[in-house]
């Protein structure tokens, strides 16, 4: 057991540490060319929070054949028929801005 304790800990002292980068262009060539096996002992887990922006509930009322075909299309691909309804909204809004703008 004593054998397996002396790689690992070889392995733990001849991590190499990350070099403090300036800018995003100078990580992304750094981590392009190294591996993180090399490093992930230099690294702690990092808290990060998203916040949804809350959404408004509405009712719409649609033929039932309109919402089996979005149903259908949704499925299609691999989204509810809600968040498909959303994008195409959200799309047809931001067209609808450029011409009034």
């Amino acid at each position: 057991m004593n054998g397996k304790r002396n790689i690992l800990s070889e392995v733990e002292n001849s991590m190499k540490k990350i070099p403090t980068l300036k800018t995003d262009e100078e990580v992304a060539d750094f981590w392009d060319k190294h591996s993180f096996e090399d490093y992930h002992k230099d690294t702690e887990i990092a808290k990060i929070r998203f916040v949804k922006k809350p959404k408004k509930s509405i009712t719409i009322r649609l033929d039932p054949e309109d919402v089996k075909s979005v149903v259908q299309i949704a499925d299609q691909k691999g989204l509810s028929y809600t968040s498909l309804l959303r994008m195409w909204i959200k799309d047809h809004l931001v067209k609808e801005s450029r011409k009034i703008a």
